[in-house]
């Protein structure tokens, strides 16, 4: 737990100390203190699972429509631990082709396809060649009228590039 979140915990126990001594000291309605309870534990709950999300945890949101791979983490499934197996992708985003200030941790369903075409661009990327990925959308097309609903647009695989080499001014 790093020392941002642990002062942040302890803001949040001193805040519900003080409201629980109001609480017992002032004379207030038992449902209307047990409704103060209750809210301030979930404002400590809601907030603290936000808190994940700042401190890096990886973003289970969609990728971006261009962005350059730092590094991948490849999880296979296990099915002796009933774990489905994930990609974590650090990633930086190339919003109008320039590079975004921070890259981001990003959490991936596992894949038998999209394994191979990741390991490959990690490879490149260890090698000293830079990749750039772009998510290739699949709109799947129903074969019944009933799944039309169902099915829609998702991610099918990654395609991977090399980054261009820049072009030197001339002299």
């Amino acid at each position: 737990m790093s020392e941002e979140l642990l002062g942040l915990t302890l803001a949040y126990v001193f805040l519900t100390a003080l409201l629980l001594i109001a609480i017992i000291a002032g004379r207030i309605r038992w449902p209307i203190k047990a409704g103060l309870i209750v809210i301030s534990i979930a404002f400590y709950a809601v907030s603290y699972s936000g808190w994940k999300h700042a401190q890096g945890w990886p973003s289970k949101t969609a990728l971006p429509d261009k962005f350059l791979l730092h590094y991948a983490v490849i999880e296979e499934p296990n099915e002796a631990r009933g774990e489905q197996g994930m990609f974590y992708l650090w990633v930086t985003d190339l919003k109008h082709d320039e590079l975004a200030d921070k890259p981001r941790a990003f959490e991936i369903p596992y894949d038998q396809a999209t394994h191979a075409v990741i390991e490959q661009a990690l490879k490149k990327t260890r090698s000293g060649q830079p990749q750039l990925g772009q998510p290739v959308l699949n709109v799947a097309k129903p074969f019944k009228p009933k799944q039309q609903n169902a099915l829609g647009q998702k991610i099918a695989k990654f395609d991977f590039t090399d980054v261009p080499v820049p072009a030197l001014p001339e002299k």
